[in-house]
Order: C-alpha cells, then structure tokens, then sequence
C-alpha cells in the first residue's frame, strides 16, 4: 500500500461514513477500489467518487439513476448524447419535485383548514363556559 492508499476503516473516517455505505456503493459498482487479498484498498479516486456519489444523492437521484449517470459517463463521456440523457433525467427529477410540492401545498391547505375549524370550536367552546 502506498502512502495515500487507505483501508476501509481509514476512509470512513475521512468521509465520515459507514462501512456499510462503502460496501454497497462497492457492490452496486459505483466505486472501485483496489483488492488487496481480502480488503480493498481507497485511493484519492475512491475519494473522489464517493464525494460525487454523495452529491447526487443529495439532489435526490437514486442509486438506479446514479448508476445510470455513470454508465453513460462511461460510454458517452463529453457527448452530446450524455448531456441530453442528463438532461432528461434531470428534467424527470424536477418534474417529481414539482408533483411533491403540489401534495405539500394541498395537505398544508387541508390541515390549515382543520386548525381553523378546531380554533373555532374551542373558542365556541369557551364562550358557552
């Protein structure tokens, strides 16, 4: 192992995972350390991958679309074609966004409706006491 080479306990606490998490972006293929008998060995690559992996995610692509980005990253680096599958999943993702909003914004309307009727009734009800 050479000096920036680290093992799985090592690169946890550098990213501040788990070894889970590692393990299965290791099996879902979207990382690929280097095998060193039974352990895999983390090099500033992993480091980096695993970064961009945490950064999809917090935009809220699954681990199916994440695949799927690297796939085409893959096959079709720098094409037009990636750029319009990017851009159609990040449209679909927005779109999903959108459908959500419209669920929280028709739930918040409801729920402000109720907590109107209930402020009615206990002020209804204190002026009978």
């Amino acid at each position: 192992m050479g000096n920036s080479d680290m093992r799985i306990g090592e690169f946890v606490l550098a990213h501040r995972t788990t070894k889970d998490t590692v393990r299965f972006y290791v099996q879902e293929g979207l990382m690929h350390p280097r095998r060193l008998g039974r352990n895999f060995c983390y090099v500033q690559k992993d480091g980096e991958d695993f970064e961009q992996i945490k950064s999809l995610q917090d935009m809220g692509f699954s681990i199916s679309a994440i695949k799927e980005i690297y796939d085409r990253h893959e096959r079709q680096c720098g094409t037009a074609e990636q750029w319009k599958a990017n851009l159609a999943l990040v449209r679909r993702e927005i779109a999903a966004i959108e459908e959500q909003e419209a669920v929280l914004r028709r739930r918040k309307l409801l729920l402000g409706n109720l907590q109107e009727q209930l402020q009615e009734l206990l002020g209804a009800g204190e002026e009978g006491v």
